[in-house]
């Protein structure tokens, strides 16, 4: 429990305790060595003592490396303007729920100078849940992001990053004198991010906005987050983000599918190819990745990890349908707690690169694979390339799959049953794996052993030794 008097702060594997009741850093403090440095519940205005710091004094920080200010209510500001001439090394920021926190640099209202920021070696700049942040610096300057690659902006309302009016009036300035200007100069650092993540006005602003195409030509991941749109302009990240490798989006109002149907599927199909990886996070509205008869399946055909979180209303992950997803080599499905299946046999026998399948918290389901044929016997479902298999907290889990089938994974290396308590054997047809697969069995994967040819045979006996 952290009061106000008295907080503790944590830096190179170590904590110190401080007297935080009017500050945190005086101008005594030097830590010249120090690399990183983490700050969290404290209740003080001003982390380092004086708004002008002597620049002698803070080169006592000028090994910083890494910084992260997180549930730091009072304070109003991170640095002081004259302090930003030593943090040459800071290679990471990052920032998170400072309710009153309204400039990352405090102005200095003496000097004249337009300042001119310089962060030579910032990789990563993460800004979330910051209701009250206006700036990255509240006067005019010339700041330089010379090597930042990663730019996190989640929950920062009144932070305008595209601003369309570089401009603004001070209403009591009647000359006009710009006092105000997007934070970051993105001519020059959207050139140059590998991971972009934005929600809100940004999101829709990136989404939609007439961006020059070579402004996003490095950009590898996507973030896009808390949008009212009822699918994903999925064309619209086609034609901008040539290079893109990986697509997250979290918290839509996703109802139907995922993907809108905005757009010629002709002209993009050659660029879904770049697409490797999608992860779907509290989209809880969402019924299911596409319809029966989607003209989207292209999409999906490509990807190689497929990660679905938390996505409430999904009876079924994988249909049977047009659509492939003969490229995938990791599945995951974590806390959807209608889920009742994963995917159904036809197109279980697809999967045939899948690698890594993970199966965790959805509560409502019954079998991983669901057949969907009349008069199934004896057939074969191989999951050739498969070597780790987890289900774990599956309360209603049966079994893997209750139709006659047998399986085979000839590649399988690890099997979790983890917290299945209805689980008792595998599969009701035969299951058929090579020697020595380990795996982990019970309430708390405490029951471990080597499994022979046969997991029905392995889980039986877990089972009757629980």
């Amino acid at each position: 429990q952290v009061s106000q008097e008295e907080s503790t702060t944590t830096y190179c594997s170590s904590e110190i305790t401080l007297d935080t009741s009017t500050l945190l850093f005086n101008e005594k403090v030097a830590l010249p060595n120090l690399e990183a440095l983490e700050i969290s519940e404290i209740n003080v205005d001003k982390i380092w003592h004086y708004n002008q710091i002597p620049a002698a004094v803070f080169p006592h920080f000028q090994s910083l490396t890494r910084l992260i200010v997180w549930r730091c209510h009072k304070l109003k500001y991170i640095f002081s303007a004259s302090m930003i001439g030593s943090l040459k090394q800071l290679q990471h920021l990052d920032i998170r729920d400072c309710k009153d926190l309204q400039e990352i640099i405090s102005e200095n209202r003496a000097d004249q100078v337009i300042p001119y920021f310089v962060f030579p070696q910032l990789t990563t700049l993460r800004l979330q849940d910051l209701p009250k942040l206006r700036c990255l610096y509240p006067g005019m300057h010339t700041p330089e992001w010379l090597a930042l690659e990663m730019l996190f902006v989640y929950r920062c309302d009144k932070l305008k990053i595209f601003a369309a009016d570089l401009l603004q009036k001070n209403e009591n300035d009647q000359l006009g004198i710009p006092v105000q200007q997007p934070p970051l100069p993105l001519e020059k650092i959207l050139p140059n991010l590998t991971e972009l993540s934005l929600s809100g006005k940004d999101a829709k602003m990136i989404l939609q906005a007439d961006f020059p195409q070579h402004l996003f030509g490095s950009l590898k991941r996507l973030v896009i987050a808390e949008d009212d749109s009822a699918g994903f302009p999925i064309w619209n990240v086609l034609e901008r983000f040539h290079n893109l490798e990986i697509l997250t989006l979290f918290n839509f109002s996703f109802h139907e599918e995922v993907f809108s149907m905005e757009g010629c599927l002709e002209k993009h199909v050659g660029k879904l190819a770049t697409i490797k990886e999608l992860e779907l996070y509290r989209h809880y509205h969402l019924k299911q990745l596409c319809k029966q008869d989607s003209k989207l399946g292209p999409i999906f055909q490509y990807l190689e990890i497929l990660k679905v979180y938390h996505c409430q209303s999904l009876l079924i992950l994988l249909p049977s349908s047009s659509v492939s997803f003969g490229n995938l080599t990791k599945l995951v499905a974590s806390g959807c707690k209608e889920l009742m299946h994963l995917v159904t046999s036809s197109t279980a026998k697809t999967l045939v690169r899948l690698v890594s399948l993970g199966v965790y918290g959805c509560r409502a389901m019954t079998e991983v694979v669901i057949n969907d044929k009349d008069g199934v016997e004896k057939e074969e479902i191989v999951f050739r390339k498969l070597k780790t298999l987890e289900l774990c907290d599956l309360d209603s889990l049966t079994s893997f799959c209750s139709a006659n089938y047998t399986f085979e994974f000839p590649s399988l290396q690890e099997l979790g049953v983890i917290c299945c308590p209805k689980m008792k054997i595998f599969t009701t047809g035969e299951s058929i794996t090579p020697p020595g697969v380990y795996v982990w069995y019970g309430e708390t994967a405490d029951q471990r052993c080597w499994a022979n040819n046969d997991l029905n045979a392995t889980i039986q006996q877990l089972h009757a030794e629980k």
